[in-house]
């Protein structure tokens, strides 16, 4: 009796087996795959990492150096090879920092444009809508600039994007406007707390608007 038992066992064990051992078999092969395959997939980014890191350390090595054409080189570089990371973003800002130096606003235009539509999602692309925008103003193309410039007044860049709208509605001649944006940066008052230019601003159009204010009275 216990050996037929044994038996019928075998027998439900081969059944069991057939119906259900090779999708465990796939099913293993299918996880040691994908295991390796991460390991695999996680060992490239980090060296892919390492190289773009290595790649931007000679770029902010160059900086403040007199051989700009290497700096331009290897920033260049960093964005062919590495476009993806945020050292392509910060060779980016060297290469229109550059550009802007040598009054090429076009190229300055291009870069930060590029860093803009790539990273849409990375937060230095905030700081890419504000230098954009102040040499969009200085292009004359205050009113390009005035959609890169909405800033929550809860975001770190709010005070700084306030400064660069008053100078676009300036621009613009949009005098009470600027007066708001000026006022709103001299608020947030991190970076401006010292700026004795911007208060002598806001004291200019504050008493322009009286002015025009009374003589519409």
């Amino acid at each position: 009796m216990s050996y037929q038992t044994e038996e019928q066992q075998v027998e439900q064990l081969k059944e069991w087996w057939k119906d259900n051992g090779t999708p465990l078999i796939v099913g293993a092969v299918l996880g040691l795959s994908g295991f390796f395959g991460w390991k695999f997939w996680s060992e490239k980014q980090i060296a892919e990492q390492e190289a773009a890191s290595n790649l931007y350390t000679t770029v902010s090595e160059l900086v403040g150096k007199e051989d700009t054409a290497k700096l331009v080189e290897n920033a260049a570089k960093v964005k062919e090879s590495f476009p993806d990371s945020s050292y392509a973003i910060l060779s980016a800002f060297h290469l229109a920092k550059f550009a802007v130096e040598n009054n090429q606003l076009d190229d300055a235009v291009t870069e930060l444009t590029w860093v803009i539509d790539k990273h849409s999602a990375n937060e230095l692309v905030q700081i890419a809508k504000i230098r954009l925008a102040r040499i969009l103003v200085a292009q004359q193309k205050a009113e390009q600039a005035l959609p890169l410039l909405v800033f929550t007044d809860d975001s770190g860049y709010f005070e700084m994007a306030s400064l660069v709208k008053g100078d676009a509605y300036m621009a613009l001649d949009r005098k009470n406007e600027a007066l708001e944006a000026y006022k709103a940066a001299d608020a947030a008052g991190k970076i401006t707390a010292n700026h004795s230019t911007l208060k002598l601003i806001i004291d200019e159009l504050t008493a322009s608007e009286l002015t025009f204010n009374e003589a519409q009275e």
